[in-house]
């Protein structure tokens, strides 16, 4: 009997929302599910576990202290643990977030709510306009459009999230998988990073990885640059598997010579 090939997990790199933090609540409550915050935990003691997330470092660092090292608000602030803060100069651009923040706050009440986003130092960088718990949608979205309006007539970058009732403004492009490889660098690792995520952000950092895992969790489409998927609620089970596994995963080779991950699929399904 032909044995099957086996490739090393040697570090998991995680987006948030969505992926160990479920995405249907407000920021301010917005948390790493017990299962997945005990497990990780282990896994952390055995390979290094990164975080790459839209959310800032002060928000983030906070509920995933399990993590080796971080890139918020998509990389333009990282944290290596134990290491100085690197962050990327947006002085140039503060001002127009400034603007487009005054304006949004102009629309706040209701359930409309804007979360600014910062710099370990304070100094705010990004922000997010959320609706998810306003008592009227259709009007919350009708201000929430008019914001990102304003938004793309100046100089700053929205990201909207399939079917979301919320979006993102920065003061410039992010690249998740940029992120990664800077990341990647900083922990001195080579090959065998395993990359999680949910939205089409996720993609670049998927494109950038050894292996690429999707998660579904019902408020997403399956268009994502993944090996393959799995639902929300198995990331717990997968997480174990991997660990129980040794982080050694079943593969073959497809024709782009990406790795198929079908025994953890199996697993959880």
């Amino acid at each position: 009997m032909t044995a099957v090939p086996t490739q090393h997990v040697t570090a998991l790199f995680l987006d948030y929302d969505g992926t160990i933090s479920p995405i249907d609540g407000p920021e301010s409550n917005s948390d790493v599910l017990h299962q997945n915050e005990a497990v990780l935990s282990e896994i952390s003691k055995k390979i290094p576990i990164a975080i790459i997330t839209t959310k800032d470092l002060p928000f983030i660092m906070k509920r995933t202290q399990f993590a080796h090292a971080w890139a918020g608000l998509g990389g333009l602030e990282t944290k290596i643990r134990d290491s100085r803060v690197k962050r990327i100069n947006m002085k140039k651009n503060a001002s127009h977030i400034d603007a487009a923040l005054r304006y949004a706050d102009s629309f706040t009440g209701e359930g409309l709510k804007i979360e600014k986003k910062r710099f370990l130092n304070g100094n705010v960088i990004a922000f997010s306009v959320d609706w998810r718990k306003a008592d009227d949608p259709t009007l919350a979205l009708k201000k929430a459009s008019q914001i990102l309006s304003y938004c793309q007539t100046i100089p700053i970058v929205t990201t909207t999230y399939e079917n979301q009732p919320f979006f993102d403004a920065f003061p410039c492009h992010i690249d998740k998988g940029k992120a990664l490889l800077a990341l990647k660098e900083e922990l001195g690792l080579s090959k065998g990073i395993l990359y999680m995520g949910d939205s089409t952000l996720d993609n670049s950092a998927f494109d950038n990885a050894d292996f690429a895992v999707g998660v579904l969790h019902g408020e997403n489409s399956p268009t994502l640059h993944c090996d393959f998927y799995i639902k929300f609620e198995h990331v717990p089970h997968f997480l174990r598997n991997l660990l129980q596994n040794d982080f050694l995963i079943e593969s073959s080779l497809d024709d782009r010579h990406r790795p198929k991950l079908r025994y953890f699929l199996r697993k959880c399904q």
